[in-house]
């Protein structure tokens, strides 16, 4: 068994079972329960499930809804229903946490914005018809839903709008334990957030991340929360970007030194592997 890391974090790994995550007191310590195997790109990781965290992603209406003039086809629904089908039931099953973060700016963080983020939202291309992107804060209007009903769309990834609620397929597979954070730039894991005193009060040492876009806010977050010392794996098919392939083919290539790469496939067939204890066989 060899030991990666320090004596305040470190992985085990062997030829035979791969990279274990699961953090014991020491190398030498007995195995912690519960267990599970994960299959991914290049290895396996052995993850606690009570130590992980399903990080969900910017999955809000503003970025996919259809009522929004997003594309009814778009990959970001794909990721969707991905999720919903598979990640968030194998997470529910093995005991995995669920964590929501999303998009949700205050007045001060519309005041202190980097030019930069303004410019890029103004920027966006993603809509179909003429509609043209609104900035950040503006109100957007009345939205018409699928079933003829109206709602007020809201002020732009503002907190607390229809534009910065959950996706509604998502909605439906929230549960009042599942955790909720709004953040205010690409990295929810920038500082102004409480998603790590969240994550820490409750154990959390392994972040499983999904969402849109791949190449944006998800790997800002992914790659803040590794500099952070938190062990992190992407889901391959649980992630989309509007951006060109490459840009998807890029991130999931650097998770060789972010962390793990996998399936939503693999994280189902995972939780299959679970073990609560020795008396489990092993």
């Amino acid at each position: 068994m060899k030991v990666i890391g320090g004596a305040e974090n470190f992985w085990l790994y062997s030829e035979t079972e791969g990279y274990d995550i699961t953090h014991p007191a020491a190398p030498e310590s007995p195995k912690v329960y519960p267990r599970m195997t994960l299959r991914t790109q290049d290895s396996h990781a052995i993850i606690d499930p009570t130590k992980t965290a399903l990080v969900v992603v910017d999955m809000q209406n503003y970025f996919l809804s259809p009522a929004f003039d997003r594309p009814s086809n778009s990959l970001g629904l794909q990721v969707a229903e991905k999720l919903t089908d598979q990640a968030i039931p194998a997470c529910r099953k093995a005991g995995i946490q669920i964590l929501w973060l999303g998009w949700g700016l205050t007045d001060e963080d519309i005041e202190t914005m980097p030019p930069a983020i303004v410019r890029g939202f103004s920027m966006d291309t993603n809509f179909e018809g003429d509609r043209e992107a609104p900035g950040l804060g503006t109100n957007i209007g009345p939205i018409t839903l699928d079933d003829g009903s109206t709602v007020e769309g809201g002020a732009v990834l503002m907190r607390d709008q229809w534009n910065s609620n959950l996706y509604s397929t998502l909605e439906s597979s929230a549960h009042p334990d599942d955790l909720r954070v709004w953040k205010n730039r690409l990295s929810g894991f920038w500082g102004g957030t409480i998603v790590e005193s969240l994550l820490k009060a409750r154990g959390i040492r392994t972040l499983i991340f999904t969402g849109c876009n791949t190449d944006q806010c998800v790997a800002g977050s992914l790659t803040d929360a590794v500099w952070r010392n938190w062990d992190c794996l992407l889901l391959s098919d649980g992630t989309a970007t509007t951006s060109p392939k490459s840009a998807q083919e890029m991130v999931e290539f650097n998770m060789g030194g972010w962390g793990f790469l996998l399936s939503c496939k693999d994280l189902v067939e995972g939780v299959e592997t679970l073990k609560t204890g020795p008396s489990d066989g092993t």
